[in-house]
């Protein structure tokens, strides 16, 4: 088979597929993708070489992935790899495929940082968020998840792209209260916790549902409870500074789903009342990231 056959049987199946499904996905761009990966070229090699006779192994290879595919495997599990500001991310399976609309956070976060913060990425699964402002900005940084699996996964993004920052595993803030002296007296923290709702979950596409950590997509039955355990340690995190004589600064961003625009800072609020709070819009125009100054 040619270059060009095989994307036309790929693109065929994967239209098959699509029909059953309740977000239909871009059968053709999936194809190309794939085929792209399976003989290390990029897309436009693909038209300028469709008349290009396939080797048995690349056909087959093709294939197996075509059918993984069709079962709605993520092609960024099946390639390995996902783009996200502008550098290549492994990923796999134990970690959340980076989400364009996250890139937002890093654009938000980069202008709250100064020359003497430290960058606290919170959950940061693949370490997209905390690799992509290590190297942005070449502040101090620090990343933080609960999954061993996940760290695996962060701790290779950084040796890849060349990134210097500290990877650690613990439960949200807490690795942070026990280093004494703090690392700084402002932090700029960034999180994109789990925030959908078990409903929410239910309902989403089966690319998603099907393959993407639970574990990094439900955050209890509002979506906000790492959100309100994050702030709690924060907040008792800064009152035994304050004891202590030192005042901490914090800028907190989190990402949330546009259902939590009001209740997301409400939560905040709870916790930090004289917080000053700002919502800012993803590439979709809808609310995205909140942004909580404690001062």
């Amino acid at each position: 088979m040619t270059i060009l056959e095989i994307l036309s049987w790929a693109g065929n199946v994967l239209k098959s597929t699509n029909a059953t499904r309740s977000v239909p996905q871009n059968a053709r761009l999936d194809a190309q993708v794939l085929l792209s990966h399976v003989l290390g070229v990029n897309s436009a090699y693909l038209f300028t070489h469709g008349d290009e006779t396939l080797t048995t192994n690349n056909i087959e290879t093709f294939q197996r992935l075509i059918e993984r595919r069709s079962r709605h495997e993520p092609v960024a599990y099946l390639t390995q790899t996902k783009a996200f500001f502008g550098r290549d991310f492994f990923v796999n399976n134990h970690v959340l495929i980076p989400r364009p609309d996250t890139e937002v956070l890093i654009e938000e976060a980069k202008k709250a940082i100064t020359p003497t913060s430290t960058v606290i990425d919170i959950g940061t699964g693949s370490g997209a968020i905390a690799i992509t402002l290590a190297l942005e900005t070449t502040m101090p940084t620090i990343a933080i998840d609960i999954s061993l699996d996940a760290i695996t996964v962060a701790k290779h993004n950084a040796k890849t792209l060349g990134a210097k920052l500290a990877i650690i595993q613990g439960n949200l803030f807490e690795p942070i209260t026990k280093i004494n002296p703090p690392p700084s007296d402002h932090f700029v923290v960034v999180a994109n916790l789990p925030y959908l709702t078990p409903w929410q979950w239910e309902a989403l596409d089966p690319d998603v549902k099907t393959y993407e950590p639970k574990l990094a997509l439900v955050g209890g039955a509002d979506g906000l409870a790492l959100y309100d355990k994050l702030c709690e340690q924060l907040r008792s995190y800064i009152h035994e500074q304050s004891r202590q004589g030192r005042r901490i600064m914090i800028d907190l961003f989190i990402e949330i789903d546009q259902s939590q625009k009001a209740a997301a800072p409400a939560l905040i609020k709870s916790h930090f009342p004289t917080a000053q709070l700002s919502v800012t819009l993803d590439l979709a125009k809808k609310e995205r990231i909140v942004r909580a100054v404690i001062r």
